[in-house]
């Protein structure tokens, strides 16, 4: 099955569904996480960004930042609560967040966070729009794809095990885990040259990983008095900070108090990896 997404003739896969396939209606519950989203659109508007409050996710950050790269007008609808209200399941059926929609698309839908920042940097090329955060070389586009497989997949829960760990005995095991799946973004910084991670510009590599590494700067200080040691990750640091100058980073981020008040409702509890944006 195909739909026609703004003109482009777009396959339905994982993470893309069409208006008018929606799962079995479930049982009506209370609304919650405000307005009802699914009656409440402007059909003028050309995307809509469903995210969770205070910007307190980091897979909902990596496609903020996308938006504000790009410069695509969009508006942000929060959703809240666990369960996820029933009117943003008719919209995303997995509950979880970033998702878009776009009104002017017959209400295309479109979720998870690494198919929704190509989407949209494809849907920008497609407009005409010059943009390099995913670049047409092939050879770019794997490399991009690598590097962020390896975020989702070894680096980030890494990083959330080691601050949730409370047996002190274990800490220098699961820090040098941690340190290990960090190596190879340091490894990327010194074949590309910098100051990102493929290089001159900012790409995708860089939106997927950089959420995880901002918490982890500000959480592991926090609660296990953990920096990123200078001698080993010299190139990791900069391109931390050169990140952190982003116009896109600074308005899709959380303050430094607010995480660790974020941070706290994990730590204190038996949160699992991936909490916030679960759906039960």
């Amino acid at each position: 099955m195909r739909a026609l997404l703004f003109g482009l003739s777009v396959p339905l896969a994982a993470g893309f569904a069409a208006a008018g396939h929606h799962l079995p209606a479930r049982t009506a519950t209370e609304l919650r996480g405000g307005y009802d989203a699914t009656v409440g659109a402007d059909p003028s508007t050309p995307i809509q960004f469903f995210t969770l409050p205070g910007n307190t996710c980091p897979y909902a950050q990596r496609t903020h930042i996308v938006l504000k790269e790009l410069g695509l007008p969009f508006d942000i609808t929060e959703v809240s609560g666990m369960p996820k209200p029933d009117w943003y399941l008719k919209i995303n059926p997995r509950g979880k967040v970033p998702a878009l929609r776009m009104p002017t698309a017959d209400y295309a839908v479109v979720y998870e966070s690494a198919i929704c920042n190509e989407f949209l940097c494809d849907y920008a090329t497609a407009l005409q729009e010059e943009q390099s955060l995913m670049p047409s070389d092939p050879f770019l586009r794997a490399k991009i794809r690598l590097l962020c497989d390896h975020c989702d997949n070894v680096f980030a829960g890494t990083q959330f095990t080691y601050l949730m760990n409370k047996e002190d005995q274990r800490d220098e095991e699961l820090c040098a885990e941690m340190e290990n799946a960090l190596a190879a973004y340091e490894e990327a910084l010194a074949g590309s040259g910098g100051p990102y991670l493929l290089g001159e510009d900012f790409t995708l590599a860089d939106v997927h990983v950089l959420p995880f590494l901002q918490r982890l700067k500000i959480t592991l200080q926090h609660w296990k008095a953990y920096e990123l040691p200078k001698d080993k990750f010299p190139k990791l640091l900069c391109w931390l900070d050169a990140c952190l100058q982003r116009e896109s980073v600074r308005e899709s981020s959380m303050s430094e108090e607010k995480t660790i008040e974020v941070y706290t409702r994990f730590v204190g509890a038996d949160y699992k990896f991936g909490g916030l944006n679960a759906n039960k």
